[in-house]
């Protein structure tokens, strides 16, 4: 059932925003149609140094830029400047976008404070300036937006060979009804075959971490899902979530790993996120390809009725770094 609410989502989200087939600019499709399997993957190891973090406070933003042995910082975002995010870094979605998701994206539910990025989901009702009480489009059809929030991207401006970096992102979290923050990237062209990576997802109080990938069918993904309740975090560790945790995402020729804390959450090889032959686009191993990040919270759609939560929503991101490995080519 949830495959299929997903296709539909897809499919009803084609109708205004067209797909641009460059590594600069990817489709706004995709993102969370997955279906996550649980459980843990604890028989999944990394060979990669372990992210450095002795020493910090993971209460508190850490303004230490670190170094991993093997690679080199190649951009980063560390908003240390209070005010809106950087726009030569980033730049905002706005309006209804995907997933029938409840909020109305705007830039201004978006700023840097106390060294952190605070994407706010606000509970307040926005006229929608594309209201059409005759059109079959979600985005059109809903003459009000009940909830806003902020979705920071950087399509255009910064892109990355996932086969050649280790991104990283210390965030956290504040889960409850409805509230869903995301870290993830797309690839070239048209979706899904540019290839997406949600190197953290929140959602249904758990933590979801995939791939996704073409086939043969248009617009249809091929996925490698992963989730893990909330609750067995909390278990290890009462504190959980009033600290920053820090999520990965390490590529190479061969796999692709996304890891939080140190922890390998889930991994696909190359091989196996191989688009087959199709008409749709000539990109093959899209994990080799240039993938830019998005930041964003969302309200409702897989991430359930807000009804019942607390407003402002808020996440928190403490920084975002893309290593290159040191043997590798340049690839902004």
């Amino acid at each position: 059932m949830r495959e299929l609410q997903a296709t539909l989502v897809i499919l009803g989200s084609l109708l205004i925003f067209p797909l641009v087939a460059t590594t600069a600019m990817v489709s706004l499709q995709g993102h969370s149609s997955s279906v996550s399997t649980n459980g843990a993957n604890a028989s999944i190891t990394t060979e990669e140094p372990k992210y450095p973090t002795e020493g910090v406070d993971p209460f508190q933003p850490d303004p230490v830029i670190r170094q991993i042995p093997g690679y080199e910082l190649v951009w980063h975002d560390e908003f240390n400047v209070d005010g809106p995010p950087d726009p030569q870094k980033w730049n905002f979605e706005h309006g209804f976008v995907r997933n029938r998701e409840l909020q109305w994206y705007q830039k201004d539910n978006a700023y840097c404070k106390g060294g952190v990025l605070i994407i706010e989901g606000r509970k307040e009702r926005i006229p929608n300036p594309n209201y059409d009480p005759n059109s079959d489009d979600w985005r059109r059809s809903r003459q009000y937006a009940e909830y806003t929030s902020a979705s920071l991207n950087t399509w255009g401006k910064f892109a990355w060979k996932l086969s050649e970096v280790r991104i990283v992102a210390r965030a956290r979290i504040h889960p409850q009804p409805g509230y869903f923050p995301a870290i993830w990237t797309t690839g070239p062209g048209i979706w899904p075959h540019g290839g997406e990576v949600d190197i953290m997802e929140c959602y249904r109080d758990r933590i979801h971490a995939n791939f996704a990938w073409g086939t043969t069918e248009k617009y249809s993904p091929r996925w490698k899902s992963f989730s893990k309740p909330i609750s067995e975090f909390i278990a290890r560790d009462p504190d959980w979530l009033k600290k920053f945790h820090i999520w990965e995402l390490i590529g190479d020729d061969e796999k692709l790993q996304i890891l939080l804390d140190g922890e390998v959450m889930n991994e696909v090889s190359q091989e196996t996120a191989k688009n087959p032959p199709n008409q749709w686009s000539t990109v093959v191993y899209p994990f080799r390809e240039k993938h830019s990040v998005i930041l964003n919270l969302a309200i409702g759609g897989p991430g359930g009725d807000p009804s019942g939560a607390k407003f402002p929503m808020i996440f928190e991101v403490d920084y975002v770094r893309v290593y290159r490995r040191i043997s590798g080519r340049g690839s902004e």
